[in-house]
């Protein structure tokens, strides 16, 4: 608790020295099979070069050398259509590294699965967005994908290794009645837990090879057909979850985190009065390198030029934070923000 206010008053003094990243992520790529009604990734026209294995592994090895041993969480896109993946993870493993990752659990059948328990990875987080098929491959915009995902989580839990495996669900006008199934499915299956997400601006998770630059534009969602219709039925939805976890179910969020979700689903632009943490702990490297504070802005270095501290500790990195704390976007809303 000290060392946390400690790190927030370094913070907002701009004392930067003192603090380090905790929410490090790794974008490895921005492709993807699937077709999300939730996000953009998938339009990636994949003409830029990714970041290599060995880059890759330097990346890891500059951090352990900065942090010591730190948790990382791969993602992407689809971080397992990667060829290299379990290269990535077993390096990382082998130095140290706690590694996690979020998948939508498309491309793991057995073969795979196994792997994934072979590697050293400590958890695993598939997305599950309905109970049904029809709620889940809308939201995907694939038909099949919640088979695949439901073999995914059945596979992982059946050959997993000290390692967890939990769910992660969009909240969105088209899932809220199936959330307590969902909840129950977690506990039948004995999984790890499940975690939400509210619904935000798919507009805010294009590829890194499109021209990444958000627009500040806070009335996306009277436009988006996800957008519940009536927050009356969302905040009943929340207050079950919340019903649940008070119960004893694995639930991610915290109560207080629910509890903003719901005045957001009421006025999304009410949440500008919370304000926005991520400059304190967030660290995201992009497939080609460029290094973010926050996923909405520019980037503030590249690890193929510079070391992630220096990155950290940069010209740039100072004047985000800054830029940070004068946002005016909703999507402090995000787990990203949750985490700092």
């Amino acid at each position: 608790m000290l060392k946390n206010i400690l790190s927030r008053i370094a913070y907002s003094t701009n004392h930067i020295n003192v603090l380090k990243p905790a929410a490090i992520t790794f974008d490895l790529t921005d492709r993807c099979p699937l077709r999300c009604k939730t996000c953009g990734k998938w339009v990636s026209k994949g003409e830029r070069q990714e970041l290599d294995t060995q880059a890759w592994k330097t990346v890891i090895s500059s951090l352990r050398q900065w942090l010591g041993n730190y948790r990382v969480c791969l993602s992407g896109g689809e971080p397992f259509i990667r060829e290299d993946i379990f290269d990535i993870i077993s390096f990382a493993h082998k130095q140290g590294v706690y590694v996690s990752a979020v998948s939508s659990g498309y491309p793991i059948d057995e073969a795979m699965a196994k792997k994934i328990a072979d590697s050293g990875i400590s958890g695993l987080s598939i997305t599950l967005n309905g109970i049904t098929p029809a709620t889940h491959d809308f939201t995907r915009g694939v038909e099949g994908s919640h088979a695949r995902a439901l073999r995914a989580i059945e596979l992982l839990n059946t050959s997993k290794k000290n390692m967890f495996v939990c769910v992660e669900t969009v909240l969105m006008e088209n899932n809220q009645r199936e959330i307590p199934d969902v909840i129950e499915f977690t506990k039948e299956k004995r999984l790890n837990g499940i975690s939400f997400q509210a619904l935000y601006n798919k507009t805010s998770f294009l590829p890194y090879d499109y021209n990444h630059h958000f627009q500040e534009e806070n009335a996306w969602h009277l436009n988006s057909p996800l957008w519940p219709k009536d927050y009356h039925k969302m905040h009943s939805t929340i207050d079950e979850i919340i019903g649940y976890k008070k119960k004893g179910y694995l639930i991610g969020n915290s109560v207080e985190s629910l509890a903003w979700m719901k005045r957001y689903f009421q006025d999304p632009n009410e949440l500008l009065a919370v304000k926005c943490m991520v400059g304190l702990s967030n660290f995201s490297i992009d497939p080609y390198g460029e290094t973010r504070l926050c996923f909405n802005m520019d980037p503030i270095g590249n690890v193929l030029q510079q070391t992630p501290k220096q990155i950290w500790r940069g010209k740039k990195a100072v004047q985000q934070r800054k830029a940070v704390k004068g946002c005016k976007n909703t999507c402090r809303i995000l787990m990203c923000n949750s985490t700092a």
